[in-house]
């Protein structure tokens, strides 16, 4: 389940550690080295990233969230690396909240390589 995160104080603005991660894979897909056309956009007001019109991460509430193959969503939330993502009393199979920054990039480009098929 989804709850508030905690802030990150950055200068004058407050980030979630969501929208830290989240900055850091848009910076990521921003740069030219990367070979995929990675597009910034806005989902129903959130912040997201997509790969051929389809959704991969966005920010929700404050996190950030994948799309991962259901098997591996359970097998992460098993091992205790995310958290399941429940959306209107939901829990969404092929999607996980990211809580840790480690691999983040690695995690990324599996949800982007999963998504862009």
């Amino acid at each position: 389940m989804v709850t508030k995160s905690s802030k990150i104080i950055k200068g004058d603005v407050t980030l979630s550690h969501g929208e830290e991660l989240f900055a850091q894979l848009a910076s990521f897909y921003a740069t030219p080295q990367t070979e995929y056309p990675v597009e910034r956009a806005k989902l129903f007001g959130f912040d997201c990233l997509r790969i051929n019109s389809k959704v991969f991460a966005k920010l929700h509430n404050g996190h950030l969230v994948m799309k991962l193959p259901a098997n591996r969503i359970a097998a992460l939330v098993d091992s205790g690396q995310i958290n399941a993502y429940e959306h209107r009393g939901r829990v969404l199979k092929e999607w996980g909240v990211i809580e840790a920054s480690k691999d983040i990039i690695a995690l990324a480009e599996e949800a982007r390589a999963f998504t862009g098929n």
